[in-house]
């Protein structure tokens, strides 16, 4: 459609002033969501008058591939009592001035991306509802904060306090957006249980970045794989995500202590704790010496790239996803998948492309990995046709085109009623 795309309803983008916002605690070094949302709002930005909104440590603005970036500081009441309360209950309370920005830049539409803090979410859509902006949201995380107290194996007596500030500001959210743009027709369910109307949904799904289906090349990929020691002769199964509770390493580690040592499993992702770190090992079975496992702490986009190209197979065993961007990247770089029956990630990774199992299950986990380990001609096939079913389905330039299609009937749909 290029620069000029008009909706099948008549209301042309360059009418359109679009702000995408990105809610997240600064203190996050990574989020699939955020990166999700950037990646679409500067394909949008090629089409539209778009800018983004992003929480952040301090205050600065950039323009990243064409988007404006604004980043305002974040602030947190009970930061200094970080040390005393779990994390998870500190990064609830993160909050930034949306609602000022908003008012400056009076755009035409809001597009909502990441839902955490769902409390910081929850205000920034008021603010939307205040300024009589109408919004749509991605429903980056839905799947996780749809059921908390299971995904990162909350006890029963906290599951009154996760309802109360996780899921239902969300589900507050959901029941005044103009759209709800989904990831995968898997979570419609998950989004009519929370009060959605069909009429509210839409698919607007993630896309791979190119960057990853490109080759670093031989002697580029040697120098960036330096640092992290891989052993030579070892078949290489890597996962790559936080280390968190929902993102079942715990599983991963249980699954490589009944495998034998044929293979290495490569721990992407930062090390947020020390402490943390070392009681999972611990709890797992697992020695810092032992070489069935390596753990690089957080990576550079180029040496994540490399390792994508370098390792054998990608290994996910998430207890609740929504459409991890992981796992599109590791089947854009060609690599057989082994992950879980959750969220959306089977509408990613079909029999043709990959090995799903159930969740908490460590011996159907180390058992699925040893078959391809074994099977040098399965993980082609199956590679091969992971990158197959990326590059056709999951491009985030159709993705943007369609999100702009929604702004456009939202838009003229207020219009009409107005």
């Amino acid at each position: 459609m290029g620069s000029a795309v008009r909706g099948r309803l008549g209301v042309s983008a360059g009418r359109i002033r679009v702000a995408g916002v990105g809610i997240t605690p600064p203190t996050f070094k990574a989020s699939g969501g955020i990166s999700a949302g950037l990646q679409l709002m500067g394909r949008i930005a090629a089409l539209c008058d778009t800018r983004m909104f992003m929480m952040a440590d301090v205050d600065s603005s950039t323009v990243e591939d064409g988007l404006r970036i604004s980043r305002r500081k974040a602030r947190n009441p009970i930061a200094l009592l970080a040390k005393l309360l779990p994390r998870s209950a500190v990064s609830l309370m993160w909050r930034s001035d949306i609602r000022s920005w908003l008012a400056q830049e009076k755009p035409s539409i809001v597009h909502f991306h990441n839902p955490h803090p769902p409390g910081a979410l929850l205000d920034a859509a008021r603010a939307c509802l205040e300024l009589g902006i109408p919004y749509v949201i991605s429903t980056h995380g839905f799947v996780e904060f749809n059921d908390f107290s299971r995904g990162f194996r909350r006890p029963y007596w906290q599951r009154v306090l996760i309802n109360r500030y996780v899921r239902r500001p969300i589900v507050a959210v959901v029941a005044h957006a103009a759209r709800i743009l989904m990831l995968s027709p898997l979570e419609e369910p998950i989004l009519i249980g929370m009060g959605a109307r069909r009429d509210q949904l839409d698919i607007v799904s993630n896309g791979v970045d190119p960057y990853f289906l490109e080759d670093v090349g031989e002697e580029r990929r040697g120098k960036l794989l330096e640092r992290f020691h891989l052993p030579k002769g070892k078949l290489l199964m890597l996962f790559v995500g936080n280390h968190t509770q929902n993102k079942g390493l715990d599983i991963l580690l249980r699954a490589v202590s009944m495998m034998g040592g044929q293979s290495t499993a490569v721990i992407a992702g930062a090390i947020r704790s020390r402490a943390e770190h070392a009681q999972l090992l611990i709890d797992c079975g697992i020695s810092e010496s032992d070489p069935r496992v390596v753990f690089t702490d957080f990576l550079s986009k180029e040496e994540l790239r490399a390792l994508y190209g370098t390792v054998d197979i990608f290994v996910f065993p998430s207890r609740a996803d929504t459409l991890p961007l992981v796992i599109l990247e590791a089947m854009a770089s060609g690599l057989p998948v082994v992950s879980t029956r959750v969220g959306g990630i089977p509408y990613e990774v079909t029999p043709e492309t990959g090995i799903l199992i159930e969740p908490d299950d460590a011996r159907c986990l180390a058992d699925a990995l040893t078959a391809l380990c074994n099977d040098a001609a399965l993980r082609r096939t199956l590679g091969d046709a992971a990158r197959e079913r990326v590059c056709r389905l999951f491009d985030w330039q159709v993705s943007a085109q369609h999100a702009v299609e929604v702004y456009q009937e939202v838009l003229l749909s207020r219009e009409q009623r107005a």
